[in-house]
């Protein structure tokens, strides 16, 4: 799956299997797909379970809860941003700028005789190309990471559906 030719489907909050399994067959017939592979970062939760859902930079957690429905299970998704990576992606960010400075000021001056010897000339002109693109830059990341997300998502709900015995369908 994936690519610019595929057809757009319902986001993954309101996209369910419906199984005739329990809430304790399900986590152990997908225990043994995590066991085998099948299903990253699966964790058991009460009433439910947790997944890793790929994305561009980001991940993000597929987690889904059971529910009640006639005679059989209902489970549903919700995609959430895994939080430690967006901040260690801004610390990075944060800190790296002013070192970049630095280097390149040395840099330029070193090798190229015309460059100007005031740093404060390299800060005019560095900084604002390095701290402006980045609200651009962190907004497409997010919204990339967001897209490759649903798409490692759903395919995640097809192979839980054919493990559970379970159809895949949108509320």
């Amino acid at each position: 799956m994936g690519g610019t030719g595929e057809s757009v489907s319902a986001p993954v909050e309101r996209t369910t299997i419906v199984t005739q399994l329990e809430g304790a067959g399900i986590t152990e017939k997908l225990r043994g797909m995590s066991q085998r592979g099948k299903l990253p970062g699966f964790e058991a939760r009460e009433g439910g379970f947790l997944a890793l859902a790929y994305g561009w930079i980001y991940d993000f957690d597929l987690v889904a809860k059971f529910g009640g429905s006639t005679g059989a299970t209902r489970i549903g998704f919700e995609l959430l941003l895994k939080k430690k990576m967006p901040w260690v992606v801004a610390i990075l960010l944060a800190v790296s700028i002013w070192p970049g400075v630095w280097i390149t000021h040395s840099m330029l001056s070193i090798y190229f005789d015309w460059y100007p010897a005031e740093f404060w000339k390299t800060c005019v002109w560095y900084l604002p190309l390095s701290i402006i693109p980045i609200p651009w830059v962190w907004k497409m990341a997010m919204s990339r990471s967001r897209a490759e997300a649903e798409i490692s998502a759903r395919e995640l709900i097809e192979r839980i559906a054919a493990e559970v015995g379970g159809r895949v369908g949108g509320e």
